[in-house]
């Protein structure tokens, strides 16, 4: 099996984009945990796996990997904002937040596709679910 470090090194050089180090560090951050990590933690994890990296850096390669596709966030409200890998690199997931405890759980993907295709049918909306986190209350915190 290929890994994701892998293949985003060949999508990088297929599209005619920079295979660097820190771009490198971050997926393969990201490959390696299940976590929802923040870009600084992302940072302090890249350092550890190629050392010499600057987190400045790390940033970067975030906001490009971000652009091409290849990594995506998510906006978890207070708890701020968190990246993993998008597309087939990653399972597909949605993010629920307790607005309670604020812990949060990954949800199945398709969990929402039948009010993502009512939207689009009925309104002409393409919705982005994966890019926020539903808000509510879990289980442990509800009364």
């Amino acid at each position: 099996m290929t890994s994701a470090v892998e293949v985003t090194a060949q999508r990088l050089r297929d599209r005619g984009e920079r295979v660097t180090p820190a771009r490198l560090a971050v997926v393969e951050v990201l490959a390696g945990t299940e976590e929802h990590l923040s870009a600084e933690q992302i940072g302090e994890r890249a350092e550890q796996v190629r050392p010499g990296i600057h987190r400045a850096t790390v940033y970067r390669a975030l906001d490009a990997l971000g652009e091409l596709g290849l990594v995506t966030h998510v906006h978890l409200g207070r708890a701020g904002t968190t990246y993993h890998l998008a597309g087939d690199l990653a399972p597909r997931h949605l993010h629920l937040r307790c607005s309670n405890c604020g812990t949060v759980y990954d949800a199945p993907g398709d969990i929402l596709e039948a009010a993502r295709r009512k939207v689009q049918r009925e309104l002409g909306f393409q919705l982005a679910p994966e890019q926020v986190a539903l808000i509510g209350v879990c289980k442990d915190c509800r009364p």
